[in-house]
């Protein structure tokens, strides 16, 4: 506020000031009127300086310092205090819109209690929440909010996770599913895990978006930065021209002023800022206007498929010994050894053996094969649990009858991870990931919407093409390791096509990268989701997906309808000028009638979070995809 006190507020007194002393007493008057005008165009110009300094890139504010010092300089003195005037209103107008929308990320943030209550050896210590590390135990008591993001360690709760994700309704949790800042807890108690800290919740993620997006050095679209190139370019040209053919230097400064694009200084970024906001409201992260034009191109949607189409959320629904070694025995070798693991069928083995009460076996030495598999050392022998390709590289034995009991299951859905001691397999591991609640509906949605679907997965065949197959994705590629994620996607780019990538923000974030739109589900691992990833939804709901497209769609043609608008009433004006019927005062009224009616297109935006709403108001009203 205190910023925004310095950058507009004061300075706007001033320049009234300075309009009201020239109309009482002219020689007082025009002296204020040039200090008010360049006291009000310092942000402006210093904004310019640094994005000079910093990018070596000429800024579209640009031409509106040089239309002041222009007017300035041919004694255009109450002229140019009007602009700037105009300008410096444009941009409290958009400081305002950032505040509203941030209301209810600054309200969960400050509704946050300053202390949590933490296990600490036998008994619990109140910790501030600044203080909570990964890996705390802290215990919720009905109606607290989650302080930090976490793991639920209670059988079940449930929570309101609305203030985060714009879910409106109670969302039912099981133990070791995620928590999210800010949620409140609707049961009588529950204890969590801190899986992060405050400073990398989802909330300080969310603020730390909007943020950006209301930044003055935040990026244009590509498409509103080579349009205002070329509006700067064709009107110096046109100046030039009017001048050389009239000699009127005032009515060349009229043209200029008709002309200068002065709506990319102002509306343009309020359009983004706004649509942005809105969204981060509603549980959906877009970094800036690049990334929302590159949604509205995209024809083709790639899919990973653990925690993407499927919960991500594995379990063990069956252990076969494949020798002389008994289940437990396996299981408390592979339990051991897949602690070391970060992949979700490794996560899936620890918790069957914590869920059956097996103690991991010590591991030493444990080395990972990212998309394989793991091995390490326990009492002098070589342990390993990974796929058959990671089997048939260790130079692991597996006997037909394992093979085709193996192919048997995963056939009906099931993955199986093989784990061996030595040269010779001693189990398989069968592991099950069920479909997401809202996948079935959200990839029909996208298919109506035209959108070619492809899914990338390291899962083996059967596998794939069952849940292919349920989701009606005709084309899906199994057994990929992250290398071959990033080929493919390379190759439809090569073909012409926009693709936009869809997975978890770890393991996929080299994919998520190399396509022309990475969206992440959830929050996994901050720090690279957002570093890779040009959307994030919060709400780890594919029901978003649509939405997300939609509502991108709905802010650039916001911003091209913007530039249809000035554009249009800029030519008109440009033609009075070359006619001689108006001049610089009549230019600058007309060009900031222009902005007046941008602005009020602009504000039909705020419809895009109550459209938002009423389509998640539908959705929980119609709960979750049937069965097949």
């Amino acid at each position: 506020m205190r910023k925004t006190l310095l950058r507009y507020v004061i300075p706007s007194l001033l320049v009234l000031v300075a309009l009201a002393a020239d109309l009482a007493y002219p020689p007082v008057g025009r002296p204020l009127l040039v200090a008010s005008a360049l006291v009000g165009l310092l942000p402006l110009a210093g904004q310019v300086a640094a994005e000079f300094r910093k990018n070596k890139r000429i800024d579209l504010g640009l031409p509106v310092v040089l239309t002041i010092v222009i007017l300035l300089a041919f004694g255009q003195l109450k002229t140019a205090a009007i602009f700037v005037l105009l300008i410096l209103l444009g941009g409290l107008f958009k400081d305002y819109i950032v505040w509203k929308v941030q209301r209810s990320v600054e309200g969960i943030a400050q509704a946050l209690p300053d202390t949590a209550l933490v296990r600490a050896g036998g008994g619990t210590r109140e910790a501030k929440i600044a203080d909570i590390a990964r890996g705390d135990i802290v215990i919720l008591k009905a109606g607290s909010r989650v302080p930090v993001d976490g793991t639920l360690l209670t059988e079940s709760a449930s929570f309101d996770e609305s203030v985060v994700t714009g879910e409106s309704r109670p969302v039912p949790k099981k133990k070791g599913d995620a928590l999210v800042a800010g949620a409140i807890d609707l049961s009588e108690y529950a204890e969590m895990e801190a899986s992060g800290t405050s400073a990398t919740s989802t909330i300080a993620q969310v603020k730390k978006l909007v943020a950006e997006a209301q930044s003055r050095s935040a990026p244009l679209s590509k498409f509103t930065t080579r349009y205002a190139e070329a509006t700067v370019v064709v009107t110096i040209v046109l100046c030039v021209v009017l001048f050389i053919a009239t000699r009127d230097v005032l009515q060349a400064l009229a043209l200029w002023i008709a002309l200068v694009p002065v709506v990319f200084a102002i509306i343009v970024p309020v359009s983004t800022t706004l649509g942005i906001s809105l969204l981060a409201r509603r549980g959906v992260l877009i970094k800036n206007a690049e990334a929302v034009e590159n949604l509205t191109k995209i024809d083709t949607i790639v899919f990973d498929k653990t925690g993407t189409l499927t919960k991500g959320d594995a379990e063990v629904v069956g252990i076969a010994s494949a020798g002389a070694m008994d289940a437990p025995e396996a299981l408390r070798l592979a339990a051991g050894l897949e602690t070391f693991s970060e992949h979700h069928l490794g996560d899936a083995i620890v918790k069957k053996a914590a869920r059956d009460g097996v103690a991991p076996a010590e591991i030493s030495s444990p080395r990972s094969v990212k998309g394989r598999g793991i091995e390490g050392v326990h009492e002098g022998r070589r342990v390993l649990a990974g796929n058959r390709a990671f089997m048939d590289e260790a130079g692991v034995t597996l006997p037909e009858a394992v093979i085709a009991d193996a192919a048997a299951r995963e056939a009906q859905g099931a993955t199986a991870v093989f784990f061996a001691v030595g040269a010779e397999v001693a189990a398989m591991f069968f592991i099950e990931d069920a479909l997401r609640e809202n996948a079935r509906s959200a990839v029909a949605e996208l298919r109506r919407m035209g959108f070619s679907l492809i899914m990338l997965t390291g899962d083996s065949e059967p596998v794939a093409r069952k849940i292919a197959g349920e989701l009606g994705i005709e084309e899906v590629r199994s057994r990929c390791l992250p290398q071959d994620k990033i080929a493919r996607i390379a190759e439809l780019k090569a073909a012409g096509r926009k693709v936009a990538m869809i997975g978890d923000g770890i393991n996929d974030a080299p994919a998520l990268a190399e396509a022309h739109v990475g969206i992440a589900m959830g929050l996994r691992g901050v720090d690279v989701t957002l570093e890779s990833a040009q959307a994030v939804l919060v709400s780890d709901d594919l029901a978003a997906l649509p939405e997300v497209i939609r509502a991108s769609r709905r802010i650039f043609r916001t911003i091209t309808n913007d530039l249809v608008i000035a554009t249009a009433i800029h030519a008109v004006t440009a033609a009075f000028v070359v006619a001689g019927t108006i001049g610089v005062l009549g230019s600058t009224l007309l060009h900031q009638a222009s902005s007046a009616l941008v602005l009020g297109n602009t504000l039909t935006l705020f419809r895009l979070g109550k459209a938002g709403k009423r389509r998640a108001d539908r959705a929980a009203r119609r709960g979750p995809d049937p069965a097949p």
